[in-house]
């Protein structure tokens, strides 16, 4: 068991360090995003780092770092116990992600992409616990000219807890402006009808996992210590290319699927609480360099 832990943080420490010596292109991003829920809402603020470096003609290689904070406008508690006396007060999360992806180019037609994500969720402290390292392997094998496939499989959280999963995607191009994208987790079909504006329409499986930070104490005396999210995202998105390096993104629609997952450490006691859906917007601005 410490093994598996020193292997996690040792993962989350050395990506960075391949990165830096690896950097070629990089962009800044900051988004905000929030929607409603049935006792208030989620409030979502996060900043990201992209490292894209082109080791050669078959090989590219991208680093990610994010951190996210999450605020529930009301306590989780409420969610999950009857006849609770809430405070009114907000819950917290946070997140801190490293995503690292290898890209080669078998042939001319087909790519395989490998990537790891470790990622550390936690409420108010932060433990070797709160490491969750996600990933996969995707294979995208070029059908003609305007179409090509998706395969793989990864270790996500888009059901609210770590799964093993399979991806699947098949790409169209249209033409030189419209693009279309139909899979899971994620479909897109977009439209650029200028180098400076681009329009999609996305339908997006999402959702995050966090220990908390005390336990929850049900009323059947279980000892509640995680805590997942999860929702199917449709949105309108409009990008605007301000220049060549800044960009701004305003993103906007409505979220079906809603769930909270509650679970003990093992998994043995496990309460789903359903949410109402609602709307979601977020904003964005990029910088590119």
């Amino acid at each position: 068991m410490r093994i598996n832990n020193f292997i996690k943080l040792l993962l989350f420490i050395l990506i960075p360090v391949f990165s830096i010596h690896a950097q070629n292109e990089y962009t800044i991003e900051f988004n905000t995003k929030t929607e409603p829920i049935d006792n208030g809402s989620i409030k979502q603020t996060e900043i990201g780092m992209h490292f894209f470096k082109n080791i050669n003609a078959t090989n590219t290689l991208t680093n990610t770092f994010k951190y996210k904070s999450t605020t529930i406008t009301d306590e989780i508690e409420s969610y999950l116990l009857e006849n609770y006396n809430s405070n009114y007060s907000d819950t917290h999360f946070n997140s801190l992600t490293n995503a690292f992806e290898f890209t080669h180019q078998f042939t001319e037609k087909t790519k395989l992409n490998l990537s790891i994500e470790p990622t550390m969720n936690f409420q108010n402290t932060l433990n070797i616990s709160d490491i969750t390292v996600l990933g996969g392997v995707e294979i995208n094998q070029q059908i003609n000219k305007n179409n090509s496939i998706d395969l793989g499989i990864k270790r996500m959280t888009v059901f609210g807890k770590p799964q093993i999963l399979p991806t699947f995607a098949f790409n169209h191009k249209f033409n030189e402006e419209i693009f279309l994208k139909l899979g899971f987790p994620n479909s897109e079909l977009s439209y650029s009808n200028s180098i400076r504006n681009t329009f999609r329409i996305n339908n997006d499986f999402t959702g995050s996992n966090y220990n908390l930070n005390p336990s929850i104490i049900t009323n059947d005396l279980s000892s509640i210590s995680k805590v997942g999210f999860s929702q199917i995202e449709t949105t309108l998105q409009y990008e605007r290319n301000i220049d060549t390096s800044w960009f701004v993104n305003f993103k906007g629609g409505y979220s079906t699927n809603k769930e909270f997952k509650f679970s003990d450490e093992n998994k043995i006691t496990e309460i789903n609480q359903d949410l109402k859906n609602g709307t979601t917007f977020s904003i964005s601005i990029k910088y590119k360099l």
